[in-house]
């Protein structure tokens, strides 16, 4: 249905006014009620039974490392990283598209002015003709259409938001596993050296041995086997340090060399301490987690939207306009005219395209509940593999250092007994062989012992704020 109407120009005003009064109308929404799923794991997370749950804000990222190197080192990848940059500028284009979307919800204005001359080759001269119009156009949103339209874009654009929350998390953790990764490999190749040290001077023991006819030629070559092992594993260590900075290198975004502080070793090493009991409402706060929320609110307007395209829709558009035959009068009283034009229009046959598109929002919205529920028990794993985790790492280092202490006295009574003659150096070469894999063996659980850590921290929000999301703009 349309309707014109022209009136002077003095009367402008005042149908503009009309206009815009109307773009004040109440939108009713027909987006379904949003409720927040309810999260499909206990009310807590523990490292034991008895523990009581704890609510609690992470320390920052500064409060939680010890490691002035790692701190210097996760700083600069938070600055030069290419996926954090991918990540953070996802962000930006996702709000542009929520800007665009907004747009359409207030009126557009366009100008245009044309000058003409026209004139015949049988009269001398011409007609001048000078036109200045404006072209207003605004859809009525009496059924929420572009206000569910709008909603989903402003979602879509928090839940990119969560998303770059969630890669910097990604970004520490990953830092600090390469670093600890580094760190194992040096500290392990420290040990194959020493290692080779002392095995070249059990070599030349035993040579100096077998000349003053003490050592037989077979304990010659058992400890030249042995030394020839070690030069191996000093080989193996130094392409694992080389590999392990690489990869360092190419999370903190630059190969160059810089000046850093000095690492601290693995056993030194350190974090804030950590509950052993955490109440499920906190994982809530988790980056990954909002964004699937935001994800599931998204979906949530969007049926709004496919339920509006059911009603008809009611759009208005003006006509402001100026025409005279002199530039310099074109404004002058009497030189304009104005057309208004309501448009409605009334959806009667579509093919069953409004009701699939219903239906694929339905769905959609469905498959994102899902997500988000899933996201939560993930979530719940994560944090209880870690606490369940830290005890047990313990008792392990902890019986590792034990075990280093009873080979290393092994060996001590093994060098006595072989030197006074009561063993063969084969007893000798088994307890060598058993100190240095014990001793290899410590430094990877000091290195995971640190790494469930860092992945309890990142599971629990990585020092981020737990907030629950909003519904609205």
């Amino acid at each position: 249905m349309t309707a014109s109407f022209r009136a002077p120009w003095s009367n402008a005003a005042r149908s503009c006014g009309a206009a815009f009064a109307a773009t004040l109308l109440s939108a009713c929404s027909l987006a379904p009620a949003y409720i927040r799923p309810e999260a499909p794991v206990p009310p807590a997370v523990t490292a034991a039974p008895a523990s009581a749950p704890q609510t609690f804000f992470l320390a920052d990222r500064s409060g939680f490392f010890k490691d002035p190197r790692l701190q210097d080192l996760i700083a600069f990848s938070l600055e030069h990283n290419r996926d954090l940059r991918v990540a953070t500028l996802a962000v930006a284009e996702a709000g542009a598209r929520y800007g665009v979307q907004r747009a359409e919800r207030l009126p557009a204005l366009e100008s245009e002015g044309q000058g003409s001359y026209t004139g015949g080759t049988n009269k001398p001269g011409g007609t001048e003709n000078y036109e200045i119009a404006g072209l207003p156009a605004f859809e009525l949103d009496l059924f929420g259409r572009l206000r569910s339209m709008s909603e989903s874009a402003f979602q879509s654009y928090l839940a990119t938001e969560e998303a770059q929350k969630a890669a910097v998390i990604a970004l520490v953790s990953q830092t600090a596993r390469a670093y600890f990764d580094e760190r194992l490999a040096e500290e392990r190749l420290r040990l194959a050296r020493d290692t080779l040290g002392s095995w070249t001077k059990s070599h030349a023991f035993i040579e100096s041995r077998v000349k003053s006819g003490q050592s037989s030629m077979l304990e010659l070559e058992q400890a030249r086997s042995m030394l020839e092992s070690a030069a191996a594993g000093v080989a193996e260590r130094e392409g694992e340090l080389m590999r392990a900075g690489n990869a360092l290198r190419l999370l903190s975004g630059s190969f160059e060399e810089r000046e850093l502080p000095p690492a601290l070793p693995l056993k030194n090493q350190g974090f804030a301490d950590l509950p052993e009991a955490v109440s499920s409402e906190v994982l809530l706060g988790r980056p990954d987690i909002m964004e699937a929320e935001r994800n599931l609110l998204a979906a949530n307007a969007d049926i709004g939207a496919a339920r509006a395209a059911f009603f008809p829709s009611v759009s208005l558009t003006g006509n402001l306009r100026t025409v005279n035959e002199d530039l310099s009068t074109l404004f002058s009283t009497g030189t304009g005219f104005w057309a208004f034009l309501p448009t409605i229009r009334l959806p009667i046959f579509s093919g069953g395209k409004n009701a699939a598109e219903l239906d694929l929002a339905e769905v959609r919205k469905e498959s994102s509940v899902a997500r988000y529920e899933k996201s939560i028990q993930t979530a719940f794993r994560e944090v209880a593999d870690a606490l369940q985790s830290k005890a047990s790492y313990l008792r392990w280092q902890e019986a590792q250092e034990r075990w280093l202490a009873s080979q290393r006295l092994v060996l001590e009574l093994a060098v006595s007994r072989y030197i006074g003659g009561a063993v063969s150096y084969l007893e000798v070469l088994d307890a060598q062989r058993g100190v240095f894999q014990t001793e290899q063996d410590l430094l990877g659980i000091r290195r995971d012992r640190l790494v469930n850590e860092i992945n309890l921290y990142s599971a629990l929000g990585g020092g981020l704020s737990a907030t629950s999301p909003g519904q609205t703009e």
